[in-house]
């Protein structure tokens, strides 16, 4: 399936994928189940870039599978969402992942040395989650809505 650009230049997808909004990714499970976990995230290239550690149970999930779905959504009404459909690209990191930094730092602002300090010398390997968007929705329930409210 061919990859599909986000419209970086909508203002409520940029707000969405700069501001310390979690995605949620979505995945079957190795047992076949439905699975969605809250995750940290980075825009990069038109890549969604999400970074964990080597024995998550969602890596062995989307080795198998690697169709995925991503909503990414404000907290305050009105709300704002991205859906995304795409596929998962595994790639395992020596060490800190690159993109782990900006991504903590993001989400955690001032607190985000304190964090990094504790977790460095513990992590041995990470791996990077690149999703590559196929197809994508937007929301602003001002302009834009679901169509289940149109």
């Amino acid at each position: 399936m061919a990859s599909a650009t986000l419209p970086v230049d909508d203002p409520v997808v940029a707000a969405l994928l700069a501001g310390p909004n979690l995605a949620r990714l979505a995945y079957i499970s190795v047992s076949g189940r439905p699975r969605v976990v809250p995750i940290w995230f980075a825009h990069s290239n038109g890549d969604l870039i999400m970074v964990t550690g080597p024995r998550a149970d969602k890596l062995k999930a989307l080795a198998k599978n690697p169709a995925v779905a991503v909503t990414i959504d404000s907290s305050t009404p009105p709300y704002k969402v991205l859906l995304i459909e795409g596929e998962a690209a595994l790639e395992p990191v020596e060490g800190m992942a690159p993109e782990y930094r900006p991504i903590v730092e993001r989400y955690l602002g001032v607190a985000a040395e304190a964090y990094l300090q504790k977790l460095l010398p513990r992590v041995k390997q990470q791996v990077r989650i690149r999703i590559t968007p196929h197809t994508w929705r937007v929301f602003d329930f001002i302009k834009r809505y679901p169509k289940s409210l149109s």
